[in-house]
């Protein structure tokens, strides 16, 4: 025989066979779980962490003021752009926060499949907002070049909302359509406005999946906990909104920045905080949830003329998506 053959006998090759098969049959008795126990393999997270992340996972997606607050009535209204600027900004660092407060909680023992799903949903979060951020960036834009504003928020809404062919191209087309300026003038606001449009179409698909993925998830974990796990709607639902809270003499002071009293022959233009020597609120007026009139007082001193001036004034005010909006200035109450 020679040394080392490598070549099995026949009931070598039956031997080592049956070997290997007890071998396979211990493992896998050793393996075996009792009836009504979960396989071996990676842990599925305990029930009540998964619960307990499920709960703060839904409210931290449903809090600050997010996306949904552009679906209202308002976005058939002219909005100016600086007041629609401000409002998407505000509703960006809510998206943000979202996602914060989401990528902050605890996981530990959180099923796996949950964990991994609240990881997309966050950074969905952060895509919107910086999606909600870009679009600012190109009302300033047009704003500056054009001679009246051409995009509304109305748009955004619809790019977010929307997946028609007919959406691509849909903010460059409506600058076109009121801008007198010639074609060549605007080709510098053409790209950033195809970048809006396929971040808002990246955020749309990305949610649509998500919101799908949803059902799924749900369904696992209700099997595998035996319990209902409520959809995020409900959480949405069950979150009262606040109505928008009253004005401080401080917000109202901002507000008047920029705007003018006085009338034709005597007009004082506030142009400064600092020339406000004071503010009082004799009164208010709610006509709806949406619309307030306040009766203030003020005496303002001129930074650089010194001339010194006391006022009356009838301040009516709108909320815009985020924020009260000063619309109308009259003098006396």
């Amino acid at each position: 025989m020679k040394p080392h053959d490598s070549t099995l006998s026949p009931s070598s090759r039956i031997t080592a066979l049956a070997v290997t098969l007890v071998a396979l049959l211990f493992c896998s008795s050793c393996d075996r779980q009792p009836a009504g126990k979960q396989p071996a393999g990676p842990a599925l997270g305990r029930a009540e962490e998964t619960w307990k992340f499920w709960e703060a996972f839904n409210r931290a997606a449903v809090s600050e003021p997010g996306i949904e607050v552009l679906k209202g009535e308002e976005i058939n209204h002219n909005v100016e752009p600086t007041l629609a600027c401000a409002a998407l900004e505000d509703i960006a660092a809510g998206e943000l926060a979202r996602s914060r407060a989401i990528t902050a909680l605890p996981v530990l023992h959180v099923d796996p499949e949950l964990a991994a799903y609240a990881v997309e949903f966050a950074a969905s979060r952060a895509k919107l907002a910086n999606a909600l951020s870009d679009y600012p960036a190109l009302l300033k834009k047009q704003a500056e070049m054009l001679s009246g504003p051409t995009l509304g928020v109305g748009l955004l809404v619809n790019l977010l909302n929307h997946s028609e062919d007919k959406q691509e191209g849909i903010l460059w087309r409506a600058m076109l359509d009121q801008a007198k300026q010639t074609t060549s003038d605007l080709q510098s606001l053409k790209e950033p406005a195809r970048v809006v449009e396929r971040s808002a179409g990246a955020v749309r698909s990305t949610m649509s999946s998500l919101n799908t993925e949803e059902m799924a998830v749900r369904v696992k974990l209700s099997q595998r906990f035996g319990r209902e796990f409520p959809p995020r709607v409900s959480y949405a639902n069950a979150v009262t909104l606040a109505k928008p809270s009253g004005l401080t003499e401080k917000q109202i002071v901002q507000s008047l920045i920029g705007k003018s009293a006085g009338g034709f022959f005597n007009p004082w233009r506030f142009e400064d905080v600092r020339e406000f020597v004071s503010m009082k609120i004799l009164g208010v007026t709610n006509r709806s949830d949406v619309l307030a009139v306040y009766q203030v007082q003020t005496h303002v001193k001129g930074i650089r003329s010194g001339n010194e001036r006391d006022f009356r004034l009838t301040l009516t005010y709108r909320w815009f998506y985020t924020r009260w909006v000063l619309i109308e200035t009259n003098e006396g109450l």
